[in-house]
């Protein structure tokens, strides 16, 4: 299995971590520079390539500007594994690739919507394998939807745990945050100056609608302002499952 490095613009710092992070989730490291996938132009066409190259997760960087960062969002949309950006602003960069391990500390923001939930995999993955923690950031929303899929969450990294015969409870926690569901993605940047986290994971936009298209989805705005990787998965039923 493959982890893929495209490299838009030159950064020893996340190209360093993400080699780094590779070898600690196990996983094969090839990069590749982006001027040269022509397969980036077409979404359907860039998944299957990927498919066939046996990809089990994306690595992008890129600088930090809205149309290079869309450009790439554009060809991951048909993606059923996931996919991190690291920009070249994204300061504490620098910080990762000195220390070991590549991780400490996973932000994962959760709303209401049902594909919240997909993320408990990859999030299980990477505390397994990084021994990170893991911080639940619940949208404060009136109903009860966001509080049952941070419960969703934590007892599938639970179970895992508990297959894996751990003899110590995972560290995870969760937090309520101040925005709900609809506005949560404004609310991480700050999070992230309070908490110290090493990498966002959150999930996609589901479609693209006016707004979005006019002012670019939540992940963009997460994206532009993180100081740490960001990494995302698509909303979909048939995500692919990381292999351990």
């Amino acid at each position: 299995m493959v982890f893929l490095y495209i490299s838009d613009v030159a950064n020893p710092n996340a190209e360093f971590w993400t080699r780094r992070l590779t070898n600690e989730l196990g996983k094969t490291f090839e990069k590749s520079e982006a001027d040269d996938i022509i397969e980036l132009r077409d979404p359907d066409v860039f998944s299957e390539w990927l498919q066939q190259r046996d990809v089990d997760l994306v690595f992008i960087s890129c600088e930090n500007e809205k149309r290079i960062i869309q450009r790439f969002l554009n060809a991951c949309r048909s993606l059923r594994i996931p996919y991190l950006f690291c920009t070249d602003t994204m300061a504490k960069l620098s910080v990762l690739a000195k220390y070991e391990p590549a991780l400490h500390e996973v932000l994962a923001p959760v709303t209401r919507l049902e594909e919240e939930v997909y993320k408990a995999e990859i999030l299980s993955v990477l505390r397994r394998y990084t021994l990170c923690k893991i911080t639940l950031l619940e949208a404060n929303d009136y109903g009860s939807r966001a509080v049952r899929n941070t419960e969703r969450i934590l007892k599938f990294i639970e179970d895992n745990a508990k297959n894996d015969n751990e003899n110590t409870s995972p560290a995870v926690r969760k937090i309520k945050a101040v925005k709900s569901s609809d506005a949560l993605y404004r609310e991480i940047s700050d999070r992230q100056r309070e908490l110290v986290p090493d990498m966002v994971v959150m999930t996609a936009s589901r479609e693209y609608g006016l707004d979005d298209l006019l002012f670019g989805p939540a992940e963009r705005h997460v994206i532009c302002k993180s100081q740490v990787p960001v990494l995302l998965l698509n909303p979909r039923d048939d995500l692919f499952s990381l292999c351990d």
